[in-house]
């Protein structure tokens, strides 16, 4: 689900509350996964946070 949330170019703050409110997924749930998706790909993220 925070593939979707990529895609459509959401904040990190916006994906964890359109996951909250949508699939029913608590802030540190997403937040946990989304920490370690930096962890795992810098560089992936360094190129999406700056086209942004």
């Amino acid at each position: 689900m925070i593939e979707r949330c990529l895609l459509l170019q959401m904040s990190r703050d916006d994906c964890v509350k359109a996951l909250a409110k949508h699939a029913k997924i608590e802030p540190i749930i997403s937040l946990t996964v989304w920490k370690e998706l930096l962890k795992e790909n810098k560089a992936f993220f360094r190129d999406y946070f700056q086209a942004r």
